[in-house]
C-alpha cells in the first residue's frame, strides 16, 4: 500500500529543554508503515503566533531539492501577503491562529483567488473564526480544493456537523481529530471521496491518523483513496 500524508510540519516542537519530534525521525515512521510522500509546510514556532510572523517557508524548498518525496506547501500570512507564491509549491495554508483571523477573511479570499492553489485551513469548532462554517464560506467564494485540516477537532464538530452545508470543494482531513465518532459522521455524510489523511506531525503521528482511519471499516477502494487518490487528484501529482 502506497501512501501520500496530506499534512506535516518541517520542524521540531520546542518545549522546556527538549525538541519534540524531528524529520529525521518522521521519514524513519514513514518508510516503515509505507507513506512515499508527504505534503509538508513549515513548523509554526510560538514567536511566530506571538509577533504575526510568517513562518520559515525557504525552508522546505531547500528540503525538497534534497527529497523528491516532499510536496511543498506554502504557509501564508494575512499580515504578510506575497505578491506571488514560488510555482514549486503545490498547495497553501491558513493557520488563523497567527492574528486570529477568520478563515472566510477579504483577504483570504483574495489571496486564495490570486494565488489558485488549493489551500488548507486550520480548523477548531471551539474557536468562531476557525469553524467549519467559516470553512463552508470560504469554499463557497474561491474555485479551489480547501481542506479543512483537523476537520473542526474537538468534540463539538460532531453536534455542529449538521447545521452546515459544504460545497463539493470541501474536504475534511484527519489528523487532530478527538475522537473517531467525528470522523465516522463524517465519513457517513460525506463518504470516502471528501476525506483525506494526513498527520500533522510532530503534533501527531502518522500511525494515529492510519489507525482513526481503521475505525471506518472501508474497502480496499476507500481506503486507498483516503490515503491517497483523493490528495493526488487535489495536488494534480502523478
Amino acid at each position: 500500500m502506497v501512501m501520500i500524508d496530506a499534512h506535516l510540519h518541517l520542524g521540531s516542537i520546542p518545549s522546556g529543554k527538549k525538541n519534540w519530534g524531528s524529520f529525521t525521525e518522521y521519514k524513519k515512521i514513514a518508510k516503515k508503515i509505507g507513506i512515499e510522500k508527504y505534503c509538508v509546510v513549515p513548523i509554526g514556532l510560538p514567536k511566530n503566533f506571538a509577533d504575526k510572523t510568517t513562518p520559515d517557508n525557504n525552508s522546505i524548498l531547500k528540503e525538497a531539492e534534497k527529497n523528491k518525496s516532499l510536496i511543498p506547501v506554502y504557509w501564508f500570512n494575512v499580515f504578510d501577503l506575497p505578491k506571488s507564491v514560488d510555482e514549486r509549491y503545490k498547495a497553501i495554508k491558513l493557520h488563523s491562529d497567527i492574528g486570529k483571523i477568520d478563515i472566510d477573511n477579504k483577504r483570504v479570499v483574495n489571496f486564495v483567488n490570486k494565488i489558485n492553489l488549493p489551500v488548507f485551513v486550520h480548523t477548531n469548532e471551539s474557536k468562531e473564526y476557525t469553524s467549519l462554517g467559516k470553512v463552508s464560506k470560504l469554499a463557497k467564494k474561491v474555485e479551489v480544493p480547501v481542506i479543512a485540516v483537523h476537520s473542526g477537532s474537538v468534540t463539538g464538530t460532531f453536534f455542529k456537523l449538521d447545521n452546515y452545508e459544504f460545497p463539493d470543494n470541501v474536504y475534511f482531513e484527519t489528523s487532530g481529530i478527538q475522537y473517531s465518532v467525528i470522523l465516522k459522521k463524517i465519513y457517513e455524510r460525506f463518504g470516502a471521496e471528501r476525506i483525506i489523511f494526513g498527520s500533522d506531525y510532530p503534533f501527531g503521528d502518522p500511525r494515529v491518523s492510519l489507525a482513526m482511519i481503521d475505525t471506518l471499516e472501508a474497502s480496499k477502494k476507500e481506503y486507498k483513496l483516503m490515503t491517497e487518490g483523493n490528495i493526488k487528484k487535489i495536488l494534480k501529482l502523478k
